[in-house]
């Protein structure tokens, strides 16, 4: 193996693993990801290139090596990984990591992830808060899907003449390939391999474009004279190292505190990355050094090992960073040594054994943490009742049945699908005069109990819809969100309610800076003229304070593991309020006569922080898909009842 691209691979893990251990200081490292992508794209066109492929044998022969290489290592950490999930973690935390860990074992984990990512209400499951130990392997499944493809690939390009005509061909896939992967949704894009062949097939250009290069040097004759031609023409003040370094230099950029477009830095790490395989240059200490080719040497296992040690025990404290440092380190070099480097010397009658026997054991793991009792984890009595406690204080915001069953009407036609459609209501008719509508996001969810509830029937209709991306004064950039606008202004202006409540979770655009003759301001205030032309009287919710993804399971495991830290998960009131300054002054810039905001975001205050559990009940207000939970929403209802009195003394 070439000494630069093991000592690329060397600093490809260190990226990864900077950006887990300090996600908010090295907020680009997980590009080291694109390395190893374009690195494994240049070594699979080197070893097909030259290969046969109109035999079955030379794709079996890749196949067999691709696997040698992978599985035996691969299955042996998701064992440890499964074993140190029911061990050294609390049981609320099983459910999940047994998912991934299931999909991990069919090489599918990105498939699980894009899966997730499309549930509005499971997006949490896949997000790196979410102590998912298996999580890191999305990238795993996606290469050895690669894997299984590029062989198709490489029988298609021996159809073609020359490495030039090759050559052009990778080039298109790459360009084309990331033309789509820039205009897909990200979170798709990043894990679905054809959104991602751009970046191996940039490997692939590395490897053509040498090829080329070496057929084109001259023997030691004509390089002489060459040379003497070439003194008489113009030199290129740059060689091949001075376009390495800046290749280097730009993969520095990983390790940046500030974060970089991706749409720039990610095409900016590949090409270099390229750039440095192509160039092939030994020249370079830093591409020489022993121990960026020793930890390259070690990528592999240090890949598989670091995540989970860090998504169990990674906490703010100094201690656990350094616990889980030496704990990867020690780990990594112990399976490297005894297990990674003593597994490829076999020849395939040991390997086939080997691999069938990790399958069996990881298949019989499967079945008993999912039967044994071995496996149970026991609480105290009282740490127990908190938990169940708070379990049925998450629950409501989910149980979409209970809430269908209050409503007349319940069904809606929308350009969309339905799962879009969060909720669409119209409760029995009151015994009062008002007619009230809410519409909004996920929010409406969150609230429209309490606020039916503090009507006491005192109206003639009430009705609500909640549709994903719905912000009742404003659209985003997804089609969907202006879809919710036209259908929120069609229900407003088809029932003319007397009152109506905009209850959004606001994100996307409306954070962004705010500029002179703000169009966002203008979309707003049109939005709401719009309807102050059918409604006697319109309720904004104001800003709430944003939460972290997770909040729910990381509030239990504090609970649980570290009752001394609780105080920690308070949020920061300075951070949180910057965050959310921009959505407070837009709102303020409302131009109406029949508008009035409230705000929910002091009920939570003490001090410099934003309380986000009870500390006297020990009951969480933050669910993991970052909404309130029954605990949470409770301390709403003075503002609710004080909302709803004075509706009724006006109408």
């Amino acid at each position: 193996m070439r000494t630069d691209i093991q000592c690329l691979r060397g600093i490809a893990i260190i990226f990864v693993l900077s950006f887990h251990l300090a996600p908010n200081l090295f907020v680009n490292g997980f590009l080291g990801v694109d390395i190893f992508f374009v690195i494994s794209g240049f070594l699979m066109a080197k070893n097909l290139a030259n290969l046969d492929l109109l035999k079955y044998q030379d794709f079996l022969l890749f196949y067999y090596k691709r696997f040698r290489r992978i599985l035996p290592m691969y299955f042996v950490s998701i064992f440890l990984i499964v074993v140190m999930v029911h061990l050294y973690l609390p049981d609320f935390l099983w459910n999940n990591n047994n998912r991934y860990s299931l999909a991990s074992l069919f090489l599918i984990t990105n498939q699980m992830v894009i899966h997730d990512q499309a549930d509005y209400f499971n997006e949490f499951f896949s997000s790196s808060s979410s102590m998912n130990a298996f999580l890191h392997l999305w990238s795993l499944s996606l290469e050895m899907q690669f894997y299984l493809l590029v062989p198709f690939i490489f029988l298609g390009l021996q159809f073609l003449k020359n490495d030039y005509l090759k050559l052009f061909t990778v080039s298109l896939i790459t360009v084309f390939g990331f033309i789509g992967f820039a205009m897909i949704l990200d979170k798709f894009a990043f894990n679905f391999l054809f959104l991602r062949l751009w970046q191996f097939s940039a490997g692939f250009i590395a490897s053509f474009w040498m090829k080329i290069h070496k057929s084109k040097l001259p023997n030691k004759t004509q390089n002489d004279k060459i040379e003497s031609v070439k003194e008489k023409k113009f030199k290129c003040p740059f060689n091949k190292e001075d376009f390495v370094i800046i290749a280097l230099s730009i993969l520095a950029l990983c390790l940046m505190p500030n974060k970089i477009p991706l749409l720039i830095l990610r095409p900016l790490v590949t090409l270099s990355t390229v750039l440095i395989i192509g160039c092939q240059t030994d020249k370079l200490q830093l591409l020489q050094s022993k121990f960026l080719v020793y930890i390259g040497d070690m990528s592999y296992v240090i890949y598989l090992v670091h995540w989970p040690v860090i998504s169990m025990f990674l906490s703010a404290t100094i201690q656990s960073y350094l616990f889980c440092i030496v704990t990867i380190i020690v780990a990594s070099i112990i399976l490297h040594h005894l297990f990674e480097k003593q597994y490829l010397k076999l020849e395939m009658s040991g390997i086939f054994p080997l691999v069938f026997l990790l399958i069996a054991t990881n298949a019989y793991l499967q079945y008993s943490i999912r039967n044994d009792s071995f496996w149970s984890y026991k609480y105290e009595n009282e740490t127990k009742k908190i938990i169940d406690q708070n379990n049925e204080s998450y629950a409501p915001l989910y149980d979409f049945e209970t809430r269908r069953g209050k409503c007349l009407e319940k069904d809606l036609d929308v350009p969309f699908e339905k799962n879009q459609l969060l909720g669409y209501c119209r409760y029995p008719p009151g015994k009062g005069n008002v007619s009230v509508m809410m519409i909004g996001n996920s929010y409406i969810l969150n609230f429209v109990d309490q606020i039916e509830e503090s009507f006491k029937l005192n109206y003639s209709e009430f009705r609500y819809i909640s549709i994903i991306a719905s912000y009742g004064t404003f659209s985003s950039s997804w089609k969907i969100s202006e879809q919710a606008l036209e259908i929120s202004e069609k229900q407003v202006e088809l029932y003319k309610p007397d009152v109506l409540f905009i209850v959004p979770r606001y994100m996307q655009n409306i954070k962004d800076p705010i500029r002179e003759n703000d169009e966002l301001v203008e979309e707003m205030n049109k939005n709401i003229e719009f309807y102050e032309k059918f409604v006697k009287k319109i309720y904004i919710l104001d800003a709430l304070p944003e939460y972290s993804e997770n909040f729910f399971t990381l509030f239990l495991h504090y609970l649980i593991t570290r009752p001394e830290d609780m105080e920690l998960l308070h949020l920061n009131k300075k951070k949180a309020d910057l965050d959310m300054k921009n959505v407070r002054k837009r709102l303020r810039m409302i131009k109406c006569t029949k508008c009035e905001l409230f705000d929910l975001s002091h009920l939570f205050v003490e001090n410099d922080k934003y309380l986000t559990f009870d500390r006297e009940n020990m009951m969480s207000y933050v669910d993991n898909s970052v909404h309130l939970t029954t605990a949470g929403v409770a301390p709403c209802d003075p503002i609710f009842k004080n909302i709803t009195k004075e509706i009724l003394n006006k109408f």
